[in-house]
């Protein structure tokens, strides 16, 4: 059980705690506070677009 619950909620977890990092240090500060957002802050793009590529979708 605890093997399938990591498959089915771990990705969405991961990308569910990076948003919330990059949302937290965006308020934290400026310059390096600020680029560290951007990154966390753009991986569930990245990873949409890439599930979305994979699945065949073209906008």
């Amino acid at each position: 059980m605890k093997n399938n619950f990591w498959k089915v909620w771990g990705t969405p977890l991961s990308i569910g705690i990076l948003s919330a990092f990059g949302l937290i240090s965006a308020l934290a500060g400026d310059n390096v506070w600020d680029a560290l957002s951007w990154l966390t802050l753009g991986v569930p793009v990245v990873v949409t677009g890439w599930f979305l590529g994979r699945m065949g979708v073209r906008g």
